[in-house]
């Protein structure tokens, strides 16, 4: 398969994750495999959480804890154990239409933790077109890891993340017609 890659950005909270979401659901009623993590934000009587999703199987893994083992990045606490089996999620992603990695953070960026496995996959060719969540800040690092030629950037605002799901699904078909 010919690999593209779309860096989507925006401020938190604007709904970078749901426009990944949406954009799943689209590409798999129309047929398309999808693949990869999205990570999932709630909060419940006391804090925060993020759960990540594994878009292949619908399985779902805590990823922020409150233990001492936790791997921390600012105000989370992540489990260690989810960031190795979000990696190995990664890792049997390949051989998808859509492959999504939601997110590549400070963890990935600054720390050389949390996806890590999502570069080596993201510089392969298993996979039509990667979907790749990125905070602004953090786009120009991120691209001088991935193949320069493949990546174009869609920046999620609030008038427009109704309509991006549909845009990336258009770029799907466009590489793999359905």
């Amino acid at each position: 398969m010919a690999a593209g890659i779309i860096l989507l950005s925006g401020e938190r909270g604007v709904g970078k994750s749901t426009v990944c979401r949406e954009a799943v659901t689209l590409a798999q009623a129309q047929g398309y495999a999808c693949g990869g993590v999205i990570t999932l934000s709630h909060t419940d009587d006391v804090q925060d959480v993020r759960d990540v999703l594994d878009v292949g199987s619908g399985q779902i893994r805590r990823l922020t804890v409150d233990a001492a083992s936790a791997v921390v990045m600012g105000r989370f606490r992540f489990d260690p154990q989810t960031i190795a089996w979000g990696n190995d999620v990664l890792a049997r992603a390949t051989r998808c239409h859509l492959l999504v990695v939601d997110e590549l953070g400070p963890l990935e960026i600054v720390r050389g933790q949390g996806w890590q496995k999502a570069f080596e996959v993201l510089r392969g060719d298993d996979f039509a077109l990667a979907l790749v969540v990125v905070r602004p800040g953090l786009l120009e690092q991120v691209r001088r890891k991935l193949p320069v030629d493949s990546t174009e950037t869609l920046t999620v605002e609030i008038h427009d993340r109704d309509e991006l799901p549909g845009v990336i699904l258009e770029m799907l078909r466009r590489i793999v017609p359905s």
